[in-house]
């Protein structure tokens, strides 16, 4: 149990590097106008190949642990630890940050990829390490 914990402390950590490596440039003023007032001004912009491999990575790895997620919520015995529910909690949250890096291909710059993709390979990591510890507690 406090290996998976400190594997999920360990995911935690990872990914909110990665929530917190975006852009640092902001307006020090928003516009007076919003950016669509004219269809000429609206630029759509795609997301590259890279951009979508990564995505579907990151997905594949949220739908790994929610798979976990479910053993842990399946036992009442895991979910009286406070403290494992937490950790896991606390993951959950971090996953949400992360995907809102998905919403648009300015948001992934080279270096929130580079954040998100160690957070995955941690992730993935951290799956793998819990799940057989927990097939192991017989969970």
């Amino acid at each position: 149990m406090k290996k998976l914990l400190v594997l999920i402390m360990a995911l935690v950590m990872t990914l909110s590097l990665a929530a917190c490596g975006g852009s640092k440039a902001t307006p020090a003023v928003a516009p007076s106008t919003p950016a669509s007032s004219t269809p000429a001004q609206v630029e759509e912009v795609e997301f590259t190949e890279e951009q979508q491999a990564l995505a579907q990575e990151f997905m594949s790895m949220v739908e790994e642990f929610d798979a976990v997620a479910d053993k842990v919520n399946a036992n009442p015995e895991l979910l009286s630890s406070e403290e494992l529910v937490t950790a896991m909690n606390d993951l959950s949250n971090e996953i949400i940050k992360a995907d809102e890096y998905f919403a648009s291909p300015e948001t992934l710059t080279p270096e929130v990829m580079g954040a998100l993709t160690v957070a995955i390979d941690v992730g993935r990591q951290f799956i793998a390490e819990a799940s057989a510890a927990l097939d192991e507690a017989g969970h």
